[in-house]
């Protein structure tokens, strides 16, 4: 009686350890898969990093012209609006 005790013991706590590298290696799995996409996404984020990069010192420069517009049309309405002399 002894040994049918102790055997089936051994056997719940194999079948226990089973299940558990089984739950392992699916988690293995799905995060060396989770690790793929996001190695994906970093690479799709870096290469559009690098072809926004040059945009900064034109969108400076557009800046600097139209902030120059915006005056001359400033200018230009107040004059209109200016009741004239003569």
């Amino acid at each position: 009686m002894t040994t049918t005790l102790v055997t089936l013991t051994l056997i719940a706590a194999g079948l226990i350890v089973v299940a558990l590298a089984v739950v392992l290696i699916t988690i293995l799995v799905l995060l060396r898969k989770t690790l793929f996409t996001l190695g994906t996404v970093n690479v799709g984020l870096r290469s559009i990093a690098r072809r926004v990069e040059p945009l900064q010192p034109v969108l400076a420069d557009l800046n600097t012209e139209l902030a120059g517009v915006q005056r001359e049309m400033s200018t230009a309405l107040a004059e209109r609006r200016a009741p004239s002399g003569v």
